[in-house]
């Protein structure tokens, strides 16, 4: 093939309708290149650095380097002196010693440059290589870190990888979930489906009996009835098992409301009917609890949800107090 012929039709393909070429000549040369046999040891690399790169280096810069990689600056440090004005004194090993984090640094770059896309590439085929320079690179940054063994089932389960994938499905980084997705898939396991998802007819009768036994002293009318205790029982046995790995914004905002807080809220739902006793720690208790259900549920926009509950439960209060009158 020629290459420089590729390029230039590349380069100058447009499409129909439309004045602007397809592809720039930035474009057009690496589709052109990537079509070419790389040698073993090499890479075709973007010539200019992406977010992802950078973000690769400068991490990788952080570890201690390898003795073969001080080795190695060992040999470019004479380079060095020999082409910049050092201060007097500076030796050889002073000059590795402040190269020693680039081989790193430059292997990392290099995981986390993007595929160059293939000429006439399906857009669906550009965006899975897209998704992947971008997986690629978030490994880089988390092997960095010292973090690993997904692959080892003595250190890492399928279970556990499904528990962090559906965490991040749950509001997290797609890009994260892509790469836990990919875990699953390389172990050769499947996403099971969660716990509260597999109750058999059986357990589901004992379930309901549960509910109704636990909930039976609930006032009919409040909020709409036992159904609603019993979803928010149902909802308590799924964030069991989807509580997040990590402290999010709105379990920060609701844990960390006090007793003078949740006191006066407390006498909203025990007017409504909820049975809630006088401590502050109890009436506290009842309160976070409440919350964080709401928390799980709705994420960010929690207190919305909360401000709802609220003025539902106060509406009931004002109606049971204008019946007792």
């Amino acid at each position: 093939m020629n290459t420089y012929h590729e390029f230039c039709r590349l380069r100058d393909l447009h499409i129909p309708g439309v004045n602007a070429p397809k592809h720039t000549e930035a474009d057009a040369f690496y589709m052109a290149a990537a079509q070419l046999a790389v040698p073993v040891g090499y890479k075709v690399a973007p010539l200019e650095p992406t977010p992802e790169i950078i973000a690769a280096a400068a991490v990788a810069a952080w570890p201690t380097a390898s003795p073969a990689d001080i080795m190695l600056t060992r040999l470019a440090a004479p380079i060095v002196l020999m082409q910049m004005d050092m201060a007097p004194g500076t030796t050889v090993e002073a000059v590795a010693g402040m190269l020693a984090t680039m081989a790193p640094a430059y292997r990392a770059m290099l995981a986390a440059a993007p595929i160059p896309p293939a000429a006439d590439q399906h857009p669906d085929d550009a965006a899975v290589d897209r998704f992947a320079a971008a997986m690629k690179a978030k490994l880089a940054l988390t092997r960095a870190k010292g973090r690993g063994g997904w692959d080892d089932p003595e250190q890492c389960s399928v279970d556990d990888l499904t528990v962090m994938l559906r965490n991040q499905a749950n509001g997290g980084d797609p890009v994260d979930a892509g790469n836990f997705a990919m875990m699953i898939h390389q172990r050769s396991g499947r996403i099971a489906r969660p716990r509260y998802a597999q109750l058999d007819a059986t357990e589901a009768a004992e379930l309901q009996t549960v509910l109704t036994d636990t909930f039976a002293h609930c006032r009919p009318e409040y909020p709409a009835g036992i159904i609603a205790w019993a979803k928010a029982a149902l909802l308590e046995i799924k964030d069991s098992l989807r509580y997040p790995a990590t402290m999010t914004a709105a379990l920060a905002d609701v844990l960390g409301l006090p007793n003078f807080r949740t006191g006066p809220i407390a006498h909203v739902y025990r007017a409504a009917g909820a049975e809630i006793r006088t401590k502050c720690e109890d009436e506290q208790a009842f309160v976070l609890d409440r919350f964080l259900r709401l928390a799980l549920e709705h994420g960010e926009d929690w207190r919305t949800a909360a401000e709802a509950d609220i003025t539902a439960a106060h509406t009931l209060a004002e109606a049971s107090k204008a019946v007792k009158s």
